[in-house]
């Protein structure tokens, strides 16, 4: 971990993008949707990590990865249950297509040969993609300030602490605080926050965009919100700041 203030002269010295995500974003590469009972994201949104990490991997100085202090410790209590549900998803598949195969051949009906892909280890790649993204951010030491700051929200009941929960403001606190820096320096690249919890940071409004009552904040530090690896991707790409 770093301060708030090295890790703002870093991406100063040396001006490009800044990702800074949260643990549900992380999380959803290899998170089961219970309700649908599916993979959580779609696939697109795998690929826009791929190429994220990618891009900070063979041209680091195109991009910064940052995550507030919380996001390592956040994922480490949820990653080893998300992977191995996945991998449950990914059997249940499995024996889904080993019975239709089954049926298909006694009804005399021609069907693609079963063949089985939890042992292609999916989950544990999708979780090494993850793991990998967050190895290569910069991780925000605790600033006071910032504490002080979102403990502020959760007494006001303000959001993302409107539910009485302090772990989203810590986060959203020290990614505003970096934000702000960049700004009175005259930082001109893109700063972004993806956080695919829309229900603490996002409109109900059509596409999902940030909420009223953190529009005033985020549009001060010129701070943009985006619920996807893959919508920050393309909106930063469209406007070049990406290659």
């Amino acid at each position: 971990m770093r301060p708030i203030a090295d890790v703002a002269a870093t991406i100063l010295a040396a001006p490009a993008p800044v990702f800074v995500f949260d643990t549900c974003s992380l999380l959803d590469l290899f998170r089961r949707d219970t309700t649908r009972q599916q993979p959580r994201v779609r696939p697109e949104e795998i690929g826009s990590a791929v190429e994220i990490h990618q891009c900070v991997t063979e041209r680091p100085d195109t991009l910064y990865l940052v995550a507030p202090e919380l996001v390592p410790g956040e994922y480490a209590d949820h990653a080893d249950r998300l992977e191995a549900e996945l991998g449950g998803w990914l059997q249940f598949h499995d024996q889904n297509q080993e019975w239709l195969t089954a049926t298909a051949d006694w009804l005399a009906i021609a069907i693609p040969a079963f063949v089985p892909v939890r042992p292609l280890g999916i989950q544990k790649s999708c979780r090494e993609l993850a793991d990998n993204l967050l190895a290569k951010a910069e991780v925000l030491a605790r600033d006071q300030a910032c504490l002080d700051r979102a403990v502020g929200r959760l007494i006001a009941k303000r959001r993302p602490s409107h539910n009485k929960e302090i772990k989203d403001s810590m986060n959203l606190e020290q990614t505003l605080e970096l934000s702000r820096r960049l700004q009175h320096a005259g930082f001109a690249c893109a700063r972004v926050f993806v956080s695919s919890n829309t229900n603490d940071f996002a409109s109900t409004a059509p596409g999902a965009t940030i909420h009223p009552d953190l529009q005033a904040e985020f549009a001060a530090t010129g701070l943009e919100y985006f619920t996807s690896f893959r919508s920050a991707v393309g909106s930063l790409r469209a406007r070049g700041q990406l290659p």
